[in-house]
């Protein structure tokens, strides 16, 4: 063989070397498998897949439908507010109808604190439509024909705690659901597989400080311990069920360490649960917005004693405070028209049963001298209504002052 046939051969050896290592022919090194794809929420840390999946369901379902069930048991049967509706997570947008079952034999104290009281007509609405937005939350009372539309920035006319605040949600746009508090929850314990998994948590008592509205929290906060403090409870036990995903469909709280508060309108209730469901995450559709008649509540709710004489209200405004009305045209249904706002001049404080006398004697007076088509429209005939100022609304004016009104049939439109 020549020496440039060697050199042929050589090189023919080299090559086919590699090219069995290049193809893996010839018992070559295998190839480098890649990595397995990490879960993000099954591949994290227990305690806090919980919040995770929060995380997830927010940023990677888009949209989804809901409903949940707040539930109270006690001796005198079982009440149960229902929300349903679709929430919109990538719009910041949710729609929601609201609806309570309380039983007849409750309390009527306890009545008033989940359905609010209307004048002349004992407990609100127990059911309403609302919805939210990132500008506005719209409200609309299951016997109104019409909405009312509150912006962040308008007054807060009412003493008492917002019942409408706590829709504005944080975690959801709909507020007052257990997506709220999930964000302080922490797993302990899990079942399942990469099919889904469902989680035995705890939820603290500060996580669930935003699931019910503030006038029902203070029936159920812990011990005042003084300076606004209180002593804060055991966490609440959660459970709380994860799709393949890693998005949330399903959780249940048991808030029954809520209960026990000393005095406390909600005394005879011994279980508070509350239970959401999501579904159809990421093909609900978008929230829609309210049809029909869209009020603003910046000029539309008031105190009565702001309604002049002949207006008309609705007494339904969201905010269950027996005080605080809708001024709306007497051509719509209403709930009363105003008749006169007697004042009592700069006199200090009388006392709680002189304040309501001198109310009832000028709201007498007013009724006589009203114009027969503001008394006549009255739901019984020859009946009329009248407020009197409290001791902080008088000294707060620096004077007295009443409402006197009567009480309309429901349906009643007269110019």
């Amino acid at each position: 063989m020549t020496r440039r046939a060697l050199h042929r051969a050589t090189a023919l050896a080299v090559a086919a070397l590699l090219l069995t290592a290049c193809t893996g022919n010839g018992g070559g090194p295998a190839p480098t498998s890649a990595p397995p794809v990490k879960h993000p929420v099954f591949g994290e840390k227990l305690d806090r897949q919980v919040f995770l999946a929060l995380r997830r369901t927010q940023k990677t379902g888009g949209n989804a439908r809901f409903t949940q069930t707040l539930t109270l048991e006690s001796k005198k049967g079982t009440a149960v507010q229902t929300v349903s509706g679709r929430l919109d997570f990538t719009r910041g947008a949710g729609e929601a109808s609201i609806r309570w079952q309380v039983p007849e034999a409750y309390p009527e104290d306890v009545k008033d604190l989940l359905l609010g009281r209307a004048p002349g007509r004992g407990q609100g609405d127990a059911s309403a439509r609302l919805y939210v937005d990132g500008q506005h939350l719209t409200f609309r009372a299951g016997s109104s024909d019409y909405w009312l539309r509150y912006a962040p920035s308008d007054p807060d006319v009412s003493r008492a705690p917002g019942a409408l605040d706590h829709l504005r949600g944080t975690e959801g746009p709909v507020g007052g659901t257990l997506l709220e508090g999930l964000g302080g929850t922490e797993a302990v314990s899990v079942s399942g597989g990469a099919a889904g998994r469902t989680y035995r948590a705890e939820m603290t008592s500060t996580a669930s400080s935003a699931l019910l509205p503030d006038d029902v929290e203070g029936e159920l906060a812990g011990e005042d311990l003084g300076f606004g403090l209180y002593r804060e409870k055991k966490p609440y036990p959660v459970t709380v069920t994860v799709d393949d995903h890693g998005m949330i469909t399903h959780a249940r709280a048991d808030l029954s360490r809520l209960l026990g508060k000393k005095g406390s309108l909600l005394r005879d209730v011994t279980a508070l649960r509350m239970e959401l469901t999501l579904s159809r995450i990421g093909s609900s559709g978008p929230a829609t917005t309210p049809q029909g008649t869209v009020l603003p509540a910046a000029t539309t709710v008031k105190p009565l004693w702001g309604v002049g004489p002949g207006r008309c209200v609705d007494f339904t405004t969201g905010q269950q405070d027996i005080e605080i009305v809708a001024e709306i045209p007497c051509s719509r249904t209403h709930d009363g028209r105003v008749l006169a706002q007697p004042v009592f001049g700069g006199r200090a404080y009388p006392g709680a049963a002189a304040a309501e006398n001198q109310a009832r004697d000028a709201c007498a007076r007013a009724y006589d001298r009203a114009p027969g088509r503001w008394t006549e429209e009255a739901d019984e005939p020859g009946t009329h209504w009248f407020m009197w100022a409290d001791e902080r609304t008088w000294r707060q004016d620096g004077r007295g002052k009443a409402a006197c009104y009567v009480v309309t049939p429901k349906g009643a439109a007269r110019s």
